[in-house]
């Protein structure tokens, strides 16, 4: 894919996240899971949601200031590999964006494959499970893998620490803290590239 190709990047990006969407509904329903069960819209859970961005923030701030060799590969792969091509995109785009990957990641890995990998045994198990899933899915450097699989135990938390427990919450973390981390990469490349 080339990083200076604004539509391609869209596009691939939409085709990826829908993809991830659409199974999580075809999946859930082949498996008698429904991913919006959690699923309630109020501005209770949009609030809380919005407020559950600030350990996530903290934790990108931690990753983008400390000197650790583990973030500065992950600082050197968001500069090289995501900053370039996020660059290219609108305001409006970085919205679109954060939302499908809001939407769709959380369809998948707390609205379907939580409640699946879960047990009456072991309850945690489908928090975990799908929190390392989900760092699987991210591994882009172990530390990276590592820290989106902490940060898939929070969202996962969020989700179940309202009541009753609501998808929205996770949803809107997950898109609010994308579109600001977003935002964060673009301005720091173009800082580097003024530097």
């Amino acid at each position: 894919m080339e990083p200076q190709d604004r539509h391609q990047f869209l596009n691939f990006s939409g085709l990826v996240l829908g993809g991830l969407a659409l199974i999580a509904l075809g999946l859930g329903w082949a498996v008698g899971i429904d991913p919006l069960s959690n699923w309630s819209w109020n501005w209770r859970a949009i609030a809380w949601g919005i407020v559950g961005t600030i350990p996530l923030f903290a934790l990108f701030a931690t990753v983008f200031y400390l000197p650790f060799p583990a973030f500065q590969t992950i600082r050197k792969f968001l500069s090289t590999e995501l900053a370039p091509s996020l660059a290219l995109l609108t305001w409006y785009d970085l919205i679109l964006l954060a939302l499908l990957t809001g939407v769709s990641e959380e369809l998948l890995f707390r609205g379907l494959l939580e409640p699946w990998m879960s047990s009456a045994r072991f309850p945690e198990s489908g928090r975990v499970g799908s929190s390392l899933l989900f760092g699987l899915a991210h591994l882009v450097t172990p530390a990276y893998g590592l820290i989106t699989f902490v940060a898939g135990l929070y969202l996962s938390w969020l989700m179940t620490w309202v009541d009753p427990p609501n998808l929205l919450v996770p949803i809107v973390t997950h898109t609010v803290y994308d579109y600001g981390g977003f935002l964060i990469i673009i301005w720091l490349h173009r800082r580097q590239q003024t530097a």
